[in-house]
């Protein structure tokens, strides 16, 4: 990023280099724009004490070179901006053996990888604390008086660790000790004025305007403004960035959203590499607080204004004046009758939880909006204006909870492209008038099916009568989208009661929907129930669009519909939303359906849940599980095992991606697998766990935990004849009894029986648990950090925590247990040990 520190840093380490002699000389050359081949060639020469006077490029290529060769020497390239040929310059060739190095500094990614660097260094913005102290020194100590060190802590925060912003500011600030100028700064650095401050524009918004003028195009730079739209520190979702920038027009040439996403994350990842915007969580990206500042100042019609403090709509004049409108995360109750906006192209008033009523002429002067987004809000209805919206072709009303209905006037929206009610509606059913949305490429539909009692107010006699919310997907929608690329048809069933039967929605409605599904010619992700699995076979047999789903996208559901409560829900949809090539399989009889078998074996997530018939989860197919990366078996009342030794003979590595392990609720499960699993089986697997599998006794035998090189998390709950963790056979005791008097210990690591990488061990309700390993001691755990253990009253010993003398988990952190089973409860065969361990204790 400009202004972190880059060229600061090599200046003390030029310094000291050529004070330490560890070269015999040390070449620094600023390159900054363009970086001619001579003008890279002039600085070596001048530093070489060499003249280059009338003379051709080759020549003094020529003189570089004898002058280097044989010289041990650092070539120092600082803000270099595109690919340099050192060996056109005259740089001898860099190996090992002469031990010479060059070292570059770059805002872009790209230019490392154009010059073929060996190792990257990402520069990181300073701490906390190194920021403070730095402020300090620029502002002096002023910044440390009682009335001014809490307003001047805020304005270092708001610097957010750039260095550069940091000098500037605290030097402006040096020695001032009036507490309304440092007041004043800091509210001008929470608006988009931060140019006022003195040295900002000159200094800091200078150097970030270099990166942002060398974007490609004017496309990146659009997609680079827009990101000024989110509030301060915000994860950005990449997928709802780039969708908002291919319906402003930000994203040309491509005839897909498929295509456009590409495109779109491809620039996202050009403003990550160009240090515009920074990495965030799993598919996000952040904006700094500085270069957000920034790019407020350089863009004309954008007003922001987001935060929980904003109580109030903006005025009549900002509405004229705006073409785009953020209003995010805001504290607003009201909004204002009919704005004046004809050149609005995008309104952005989601995660607005205050506001519940949009007026009725809200809408009627914003022919020219583009992009509408009122998620997360809690409006009851949509206006009649909404008819006015022309040009719309992005509406978004994810999880409008109060939202019950879309209104007929949503069939006016001609040009809409992208019409999105996911999350938790309270819609039960799709207007007709969405047939006349003829351009729609991206319709995500969440319905809600509510299973209730309700209490009859004309009868006496206390009784409840039960009743349904009835869904409705109207016959003959579906065919008159013809351009539909992405379509969810989700439907979420809630039950509020736990005696209530379950029973199936309308699946006679879903066989026609199915039917009505295969008509679609350019779908590439598919979210949809199929209530047999005969429709699903249909399906893949007859869809126009999906011959191989091994290059689409899909969720689907294969079955009954599964009830959940509302705590089990969050926690699958969680899981759920992860993965886009998802499998729900519920209530099956047999396993021999090609349809479930062709999709597991493309399916990154599977839910296998109420299966009848099935003792093992082979019976689908080993070759059709290589690309599950997350697995949850529930509920499954014939299960006794995942696969069985006599079928891993001739087979490969077993589950080799998967990550993650889930089973719940199977009464008859025994084992995990029944005999040895070749290499590589389970070898990603990071979390296991076991929830109410009340006949399973052990979880792992010595020759599977050598597989589990991976794993992190083990979690272990109402598991009710549990008895010990991991079972070593008497074969294996012999051996490694034997193997330890001879000081060769047969484990995973030829030393000890270990889990390299496990972090979290969790415990809870296991009434027969004995220990984790029977007669057997031995263990290292060079990573466990966390111990859960609770109601395992016959654990009487932490003996696996230690060889007798030493602690063996030296990244423990905390245990966690009740307070009577830690001082009344366990075992100690050395006091001392107990001693170590009990920093670590916290009760729950």
């Amino acid at each position: 990023m400009g202004g972190i520190g880059k060229s600061r840093t090599l200046k003390l380490l030029n310094n000291r280099l050529v004070e330490s002699h560890m070269f015999d000389i040390v070449i620094w050359v600023t390159i900054s724009g363009e970086g001619s081949r001579r003008k890279v060639q002039n600085d070596i020469a001048e530093r070489l004490n060499c003249t280059a006077i009338n003379m051709s490029d080759d020549r003094l290529k020529a003189k570089i070179s004898r002058h280097l060769s044989g010289k041990k020497f650092l070539l120092i390239l600082d803000d270099i901006w595109e690919r340099i040929d050192l060996t056109e310059v005259g740089i001898p060739i860099l190996n090992p053996d002469n031990g010479c190095k060059v070292l570059l500094t770059t805002r872009d990614l790209g230019v490392c990888q154009q010059m073929e660097t060996d190792v990257e260094i990402q520069m990181e913005k300073l701490s906390t604390e190194e920021a403070w102290s730095l402020f300090n020194e620029k502002a002096g100590d002023v910044a440390m008086s009682p009335c001014i060190k809490p307003i001047a802590r805020d304005i270092v925060k708001k610097c957010s660790g750039l260095p550069l912003a940091i000098i500037v500011i605290g030097s402006s600030l040096r020695r001032k000790s009036t507490v309304a100028v440092w007041r004043n700064t800091l509210r001008e650095l929470q608006l988009p004025c931060t140019s006022q401050i003195k040295g900002m524009e000159k200094e800091v918004f200078s150097c970030l305007r270099i990166s942002y003028d060398r974007l490609q195009n004017n496309c990146e730079k659009s997609l680079f403004l827009y990101c000024s739209l989110y509030p301060e520190d915000c994860q950005i979702l990449i997928t709802e960035l780039v969708e908002y920038c291919w319906l402003e027009g930000y994203i040309q040439g491509v005839d897909s959203i498929e295509k456009a996403r590409d495109v779109g994350h491809h620039m996202v990842m050009n403003l990550v590499d160009a240090s515009l915007l920074e990495r965030g969580d799993n598919e996000g990206v952040k904006m700094h607080d500085i270069i957000r500042d920034f790019a407020l100042k350089e863009v004309s019609g954008f007003l922001v204004k987001t935060g929980k403090h904003v109580k109030y709509p903006p005025e009549e004049k900002e509405w004229l004046e705006s073409q785009k409108i953020s209003l995010m995360g805001c504290s607003l109750g009201c909004l204002l009758e009919r704005p004046n906006c004809e050149s609005l192209s995008t309104l952005l008033l989601q995660y607005n939880s205050q506001l519940t009523m949009i007026p009725d002429s809200f809408f009627q002067c914003m022919h020219s909006l583009c992009i509408l987004d009122l998620s997360g809000t809690k409006i009851k209805s949509l206006p009649s204006s909404l008819c006015n919206l022309v040009n719309l072709r992005g509406l978004y009303l994810k999880d409008c909870r109060k939202l019950k209905e879309l209104p007929s006037q949503v069939g006016a929206l001609k040009q809409l492209e992208v019409l999105d009610f996911g999350g938790n509606t309270a819609i039960r059913y799709l207007p007709r008038e969405i047939g006349e949305l003829t351009r729609l490429k991206r319709l995500i539909v969440e319905l809600e099916y509510r299973k209730c009692f309700q209490y009859d107010e004309d009868e006496d006699d206390g009784d409840t009568k039960e009743w349904n919310m009835k869904l409705r997907v109207p016959i003959g929608i579906i065919p008159k989208l013809p351009y539909l690329e992405e379509l969810s048809l989700y439907v979420k069933e809630h039950f509020r009661s736990l005696c209530v039967d379950k029973e199936q929605w309308d699946d006679e409605s879903m066989e026609v929907v199915v039917e009505e599904l295969c008509r679609l010619e350019h779908l590439t992700y598919l979210d949809a129930y199929f209530p047999k699995v005969e429709s699903l076979e249909h399906f893949l047999r007859h869809s126009k669009s999906v011959k191989n789903l091994a290059d689409r996208r899909f969720r689907f559901r294969v079955g009954a519909q599964i009830i959940y409560d509302k705590e089990e829900d969050v926690i699958l949809n969680q899981e759920w939303e992860r993965w886009e090539r998802c499998l729900v399989y519920n209530g099956g009889i047999g396993m021999s359906h090609t349809a479930i078998m062709e999709t597991l074996a493309h399916s990154s997530y599977f839910h296998l849940r109420d299966h009848r018939t099935t003792r093992k989860l082979s019976e689908l197919g080993l070759a059709n599980m290589n690309e599950l990366k997350h697995c949850l078996v529930e509920r499954c009342n014939k299960m006794e095992t995942l696969f069985d030794g006599d079928e891993l003979q001739e087979a490969c590595a077993l589950l080799p991606i998967l990550e993650t392990l889930k089973f719940k609720y199977l009464p008859e499960l025994r084992s995990l697998c029944d005999g040895p699993l070749l290499p590589g089986s389970l070898s990603k697997l990071t979390m296991l766990e076991l929830y109410g599998c009340k006949n399973l006794k052990k979880v792992f035998q010595l020759g599977i935990i050598r597989q589990l090189c991976s794993l992190e998390v083990l979690s272990i709950i109402g598991c009710t004849k549990m008895e010990e963790i991991i079972e070593i056979e008497e074969e294996e005791e012999i051996s490694m009894s034997v193997a330890s008097h001879t000081h060769n210990v047969i484990s995973y690591d030829n030393d000890r029986l270990i889990l390299p990488n496990i972090k979290l061990i969790h415990l809870l309700n296991l009434p027969e648990l004995v220990s984790i390993c029977r007669g057997f001691s031995n263990f290292e755990w060079p990573s466990l950090e966390t111990i859960g253990i609770d109601y395992c009253p016959k654990l009487e010993s932490l003996s696996f925590l230690s060889d007798g003398t030493n602690i063996v988990a030296h990244a423990l952190k905390k245990i966690r247990g009740s307070s009577s089973w830690w001082e009344e409860e366990l075992e100690w065969e050395d006091n001392d040990i107990k001693q170590r361990l009990q920093p670590f204790f916290k009760s729950w």
